[in-house]
């Protein structure tokens, strides 16, 4: 008879997965018995207290090679209801056999116990042939510029290692490295040692990245390698500006990158042997026939979106390296647990397991399929960068300059501060995503300026776009007319920091009352007098109420500091577009308030609204910066 809770974890018919609790598990059965166990090595401290562990089992992503486990227990810190991941777990094979009793069980193959291993070197290369001899998407650079200065490393350790600044169309294969600097300084290049620099970098001077990327790149056979702290002049404005505007072409057309994931800083090799918490482990299971069979299981990296990855890959989650990841044609992450290969076509790991859950993957994927959806491409991007962390918050748009200027040719129009003038109307409909971030607490203002309220780039944490619906009776429909817009931008890099920015939009605004019961939870915001009928606004970031020197009240979006108390004040709400069918169409706004110049307006946060609440509105032109 079949397990009514584990269902003999036949997953045959059940290609959504189910879900199973650890305290239905039932006696005598070995299925059950075996996630129990599962449960105990990865997730030890789960069966404790209120947790209640829970299991989903599902189809490895993309393949059928392992099972997929993800033990889940209560977030007690956000009440009942809440569920966090303890460990995502694969169950599979290693044998070539099929198992009768698990249908489901697919093979993978083995991991190494260190990073540095032979095997692993190996794994590296098989791919990077497939990859040159079977990709035709990851083999279409036309361009080959090598960056200005890259290092000489030589071929073995007796070389001497050395900058050097290239002639133009110079034509070399060489490594790039994408690594976080993280609370350690390492060695950069200035205007003062930029002489010894090309005389000769002694070995000790490098930090453990830099010498496991060297030693990496030997290993390849390659004989250059570009690393940005090293090849940019640190202390040079000019360089840098003009550098890093070029920095997704080094990437881009690098033979390989080489991401020290599990590297929080330059301190931490990630040529290491990796933790037992990450190596497989075997689990016997009796077969019917009375012999035992051995299956194989192993922590993998998630498979939500909204997991930060620290443990695994400290690099996942910086702000810089999102670009670097995605703008590399083949790129290989040294995580804790493996090695992940990635590149415009697949991504594997060493195992041969699909990867599910890390920030990065499948991004340069959908930046090689841009030609048909240019918006949407660009829309995703953007929601999986803005989830990424950067030590200075004015890097907000410099560290995705590279990506803009590769899709400016396809986007349309004029680049704005993170938007685009071709597709700008539906773009001013982002709004601040604090489902998928797991966060109620709207963020402060970022210090220093970024961009004007009307980008998504003026403030910290992740966003959304409104997607276009396919169904033409349904689709988006501009309600707006952008009258004027411009943004100055600070230096060389035409896509990089703004100084200042205006939008001037003519359409239909209505005031209405913007109400907060508790200024540190985003969903306690709401517009309308009427609590019955009011409806909730996504606050971009955390608001605060004043009195200007007139005794006139008014709102603002707060920086880090200001004391924040509940509020009702009087706003306008500007409708931007419509969307669906007559009776159930639905409007989406903006709201915005006077700046405390009193000229101009300032963006608080965006609306979806019934069409009714725009019945007594009038048209006006306000000017938001």
């Amino acid at each position: 008879m079949i397990c009514p809770e584990c269902h003999d974890l036949n997953l045959q018919g059940r290609e959504e997965g189910f879900i199973v609790r650890v305290s239905k598990f039932q006696p005598g059965c070995k299925f059950c018995a075996l996630l129990l166990s599962l449960v105990e090595h990865f997730a030890p401290l789960v069966t404790h207290g209120d947790l209640e562990p829970k299991l989903r089992i599902d189809q490895m992503m993309q393949d059928c090679a392992a099972v997929n486990i993800e033990i889940m227990v209560n977030d007690l810190a956000q009440g009942r209801g809440s569920v966090v991941t303890a460990a995502s777990v694969w169950l599979y094979r290693t044998t070539d056999s099929s198992i009768l009793e698990l249908p489901s069980l697919g093979r993978l193959g083995t991991l190494s116990s260190h990073s540095g291993s032979d095997e692993c070197f190996q794994f590296t290369k098989s791919q990077i042939q497939t990859c040159l001899s079977s990709h035709p998407k990851c083999n279409q650079t036309t361009s080959l510029q090598v960056p200005k200065r890259m290092i000489d490393i030589g071929y073995s350790s007796t070389d001497l290692i050395k900058l050097v600044e290239l002639p133009p169309n110079t034509n070399a294969k060489y490594i790039a490295l994408s690594h976080c600097w993280g609370t350690h300084q390492p060695i950069k290049t200035t205007l003062a040692n930029l002489s010894q620099m090309e005389n000769n970098i002694p070995w000790t001077a490098l930090s453990a990245v830099f010498q496991d990327a060297i030693t990496v790149s030997r290993k390849l056979g390659l004989s250059w390698i570009w690393i940005d702290s090293l090849c940019i002049i640190q202390d040079s404005k000019s360089d840098w500006e003009i550098e890093s505007s070029k920095m997704g072409t080094y990437y881009s057309n690098a033979h390989l990158t080489v991401s020290a994931s599990s590297s929080s800083n330059g301190t931490i090799p990630f040529l290491a042997p990796r933790s037992p918490a990450y190596l497989p482990k075997t689990f016997p299971f009796p077969n019917n026939d009375g012999t035992i069979i051995n299956l194989t299981a192993r922590k993998h990296t998630g498979s939500s979106m909204s997991q930060l990855l620290e443990p695994l890959a400290p690099l996942a989650s910086r702000g810089w390296v999102w670009q670097e990841n995605i703008l590399s044609t083949r790129i290989l992450h040294y995580t804790a647990s493996e090695l992940i290969f990635e590149c415009k076509t697949h991504f594997i790991s060493e195992d041969g397991a699909k990867p599910r859950g890390f920030y990065s993957m499948g991004l340069s994927q959908k930046l090689s399929q841009n030609e048909t959806e240019p918006e949407r491409c660009w829309n995703a991007l953007m929601e999986s960068y803005s989830v990424r962390k950067l030590t200075f918050e004015g890097d907000r748009l410099p560290a995705i300059s590279g990506v803009a200027s590769v899709l400016e040719s396809k986007m349309g129009g004029s680049y704005l501060a993170g938007l685009w003038r071709g597709n700008l109307v539906m773009g001013l409909c982002w709004s601040r995503d604090y489902v998928s971030e797991n966060e109620e607490l709207p963020l402060f203002l970022p210090r220093d300026y970024v961009a004007p309220s009307w980008s998504w780039a003026s403030v910290n944490g992740a966003i959304e776009f409104v997607d276009r619906n396919e169904d033409p009776d349904e689709a988006f429909v501009e309600e707006v007319v952008v009258v004027d817009i411009d943004c100055e931008v600070k230096g060389l890099n035409r896509f990089g920091e703004v100084s200042s920015g205006f939008l001037i939009l003519r359409g239909d605004v209505v005031r209405m009352r913007l109400n907060c019961s508790d200024p540190r939870n985003g969903w306690t915001f709401t517009v309308g007098e009427d609590p019955e009928t009011s409806e909730p606004m996504a606050p971009d970031c955390a608001l605060a109420r004043y009195v200007d020197e007139n005794g006139s009240e008014g709102v603002r979006r707060a920086k880090l500091g200001e004391v924040l108390a509940s509020f009702e004040v009087d706003v306008w709400c500007m409708k931007l577009g419509t969307e669906g069918q007559s009776d159930e169409a639905f409007v989406y706004g903006i709201v915005v308030a006077k700046s405390e110049d009193r000229e101009t307006y300032i963006r608080l946060g965006s609306v979806q609204l019934g069409c009714e609440w725009f019945q007594d509105a009038i048209q006006r032109e306000i000017r938001v910066v």
